[in-house]
């Protein structure tokens, strides 16, 4: 019985080693009292940290030897962890497996903004590429709600529903400007003008018919 203890345990923890997912930085930032609000946003941000220390501790724990006498060295405060690694929320967070996927401070903000028109209700994810920043419906990489382009000179999103004259006209009434299915927006906030466009593309990825495939 104890060996079918182990085998479960060790499965879950070699799991979270190599995911590190939300829960398991929820998790690590709670233990570390770095006396921060461990919301969405935030968690986010330090996921990059957290997985830096996690590969740090396990080649630390190698190359000592779990089972080694060696005396530990004696950890820093959370005061001082928190001091001397000082959060910038605004800067760019860079992929740990592909460092040209740069998840920018807009793309961040641009996903709070959206999720604030959806709501609660529904189950929204973030995924960024080397060429745009994608919100999915439910995780289905072909169920994308937005893709936002976040440039220098101006940045711009698209939406799964097509822009005809009339939804032409609502992006005009909100002092946006289009070119084909192209919505440039100066600020990720943007979207917040026209956030019935926004649910309208949440009914169409809400619906199958639209993503079966068609019998020549």
């Amino acid at each position: 019985e104890e060996s079918v203890y182990i085998s479960a345990f060790v499965k879950v923890v070699s799991t979270s080693l190599r995911e590190v997912d939300h829960e398991f930085v929820r998790y690590v930032a709670g233990r570390a009292n770095i006396g921060r609000q461990l919301n969405q946003r935030f968690i986010e941000t330090i996921t990059p940290l957290v997985r830096q220390a996690v590969e740090r501790s396990v080649s630390e724990m190698v190359v000592s030897g779990l089972s080694s006498r060696t005396s530990i060295p004696e950890l820093e405060s959370p005061a001082d962890v928190t001091e001397n690694n000082v959060i910038d929320e605004r800067a760019d967070i860079v992929d740990a497996e592909n460092p040209n996927i740069v998840t920018t401070y807009n793309e961040r903000i641009l996903f709070e903004k959206i999720c604030s028109i959806i709501g609660p209700a529904y189950e929204l994810q973030a995924k960024d590429t080397e060429s745009y920043y994608s919100i999915l419906f439910q995780g289905k990489t072909n169920r994308w709600l937005v893709r936002y382009y976040d440039k220098k000179n101006r940045s711009n999103i698209q939406l799964p529903i097509d822009i005809n004259e009339i939804t032409g006209n609502e992006i005009k009434r909100a002092g946006l400007e289009h070119d084909n299915n192209r919505i440039f927006i100066e600020h990720p906030e943007d979207v917040l003008r026209i956030s019935g466009l926004i649910l309208d593309s949440l009914q169409y990825v809400q619906n199958d018919e639209n993503f079966r495939k068609r019998r020549p």
